[in-house]
């Protein structure tokens, strides 16, 4: 059982032929096993690669917007944790609630005083308790010259004081003097 070569039909034909059929069938069969290497293994290879690629930079894209969520839920949480702390800043117990809304008001008559103008009317106040907060609301008529009323105004809006100025009507006098009638609602956060 061993091979011989000479009773073999390709042997005979690379043995016995001349030398350009001989390197033109040898030429051929190394093409066309490069023709099978490139469209048999090659060109899928290269698609497998391109896909894979496109999957990594899709996954790359996600994992960015993943840090990205993450970087905003924590400028979002710590957000909220200053949120709370303002709200516990501004809460106040029921028990001194009176004291606070006297305090409050004070700080009003302060400032109109401070702005150099006249107080003319005061209405007392008046509470309004909802669920988590409590407006108390005073009418007031102040006197004095447009430039002092809107620089109590800028003061109100300016300060760090939860005050909601309702209802303003400026009406003028004589002398060039300004009536300015508005209600104040003092809010208060409960605890």
């Amino acid at each position: 059982m061993y091979f011989i070569a000479r009773n073999n039909a390709i042997y005979n034909y690379i043995a016995h032929t001349n030398l350009r059929r001989c390197y033109s069938s040898t030429l051929l069969a190394v093409g066309a096993f490069f023709v099978i290497g490139m469209y048999g293994v090659y060109y899928p290879l290269i698609a497998h690669i391109t896909l894979l690629q496109s999957e990594r930079m899709m996954l790359q894209k996600k994992i960015d917007e993943s840090e990205q969520l993450d970087k905003s839920g924590k400028e979002l949480l710590a957000a909220v944790e200053s949120g709370k702390k303002n709200i516990a800043d501004y809460a106040i117990a029921s028990d001194k609630h009176e004291e606070h809304c006297h305090k409050r008001m004070l700080f009003v008559l302060d400032t109109i005083a401070q702005s150099g103008l006249t107080l003319s009317a005061y209405g007392a106040c008046k509470e309004k308790d909802k669920v988590w907060y409590t407006k108390d609301s005073a009418h007031f008529d102040i006197v004095g010259p447009m430039q002092k009323l809107m620089t109590f105004l800028e003061t109100m809006k300016n300060s760090r004081t939860m005050i909601a100025i309702s209802q303003v009507t400026i009406t003028r006098n004589v002398d060039d003097t300004f009536q300015m009638s508005f209600d104040i609602g003092l809010i208060t956060v409960k605890k």
